[in-house]
């Protein structure tokens, strides 16, 4: 669970819909890609932007009504041609396939995926 952060659950249809922090460092899929390259259908979309050393103030909450009214440096409003960076970490909502994706980089063989 190093460098990633499962802030929330919502169901949605049949599956769930994730949303979690995670550090944009080790992962291929979005490191040196602009916002709207690291965008995946059906798997993952970056909603904010923030740097990965701020320091979280000790009125951080382990919800996203923290994460976006108390943590200071998100950029809740990204221009897509933003490039992430290694020292960048992200709010994304994810399918858990997504998030399987981003924290394995193993991409499912593509029979197994879910329409």
């Amino acid at each position: 669970m190093m460098g990633r952060h499962v802030l929330g659950v919502m169901p949605v249809e049949r599956g769930s819909l994730l949303f979690t922090v995670v550090d944009v460092a080790g992962h291929p899929e979005l490191e040196g890609c602009s916002i709207h390259q690291a965008f995946r259908e059906h798997e993952w979309r970056v909603l904010a932007v923030g740097s990965a050393v701020a320091r979280p103030t000790p009125y951080s909450t382990d919800t996203l009504i923290g994460i976006r009214s108390r943590r200071p440096g998100f950029d809740w409003r990204p221009s897509h041609g933003r490039v992430l960076r290694a020292g960048d970490r992200v709010a994304l909502a994810t399918t858990r396939r997504g998030l399987d994706i981003l924290m394995t980089g193993v991409q499912p063989h593509p029979t197994d995926r879910r329409v």
